[in-house]
Parts: C-alpha cells; structure tokens; sequence
C-alpha cells in the first residue's frame, strides 16, 4: 500500500467523521459502511504485508478509526429500522 492510497483512506475516514453527526440520510450510511468494510479488508491485507514497524502501526491505527466509523453506521442504521 503506498503513500497516496493511505491518504486517500485518511481523507475518506476524516470525511465520515466530520459529516457522521450531521448526516441522516440512510442510503449514504449504506454507501459508507459498504466503503468502510472494503477499507478494513485493504488494510488488513497490507498490513500482513512486508513494511515498516511504523508503516503497520498507522495502518492498525486508520483500520481502529473505520473500524468504529463502521459501528457507529451500524448502529444509527439500527436505530433506524427500529423506528419505523
């Protein structure tokens, strides 16, 4: 995994996070938590991969954030079907 693709995971995880509180609408949820998952598979993979010691700690670090990104959608999206 290389540099340009961490930041691009890193934008897209402080995007979800300054936008989560505002954003109700559920089909955008749905396209986040569908995103997040395939950024915890990626990396996951990559950190199995050979790399710095550091390289690998930010990478568990940024997985952590989508990891509760992911829950937090997950649960807003419970709240949800059980309100209606």
């Amino acid at each position: 995994m290389d540099k340009h693709e961490l930041r691009a995971i890193q934008g897209f995880l402080s995007a979800v996070g300054e936008a989560f509180e505002g954003d109700r609408d559920g089909v955008t949820l749905r396209d986040r938590l569908s995103e997040l998952s395939r950024i915890i598979q990626r990396l996951m993979s990559a950190r199995l991969g050979t790399g710095s010691l550091r390289a690998k700690v930010h990478m568990a670090t940024l997985e952590r954030t989508a990891r509760r990104y992911r829950r937090q959608i997950a649960a807003r999206l419970g709240e949800g079907h059980r309100a209606s």
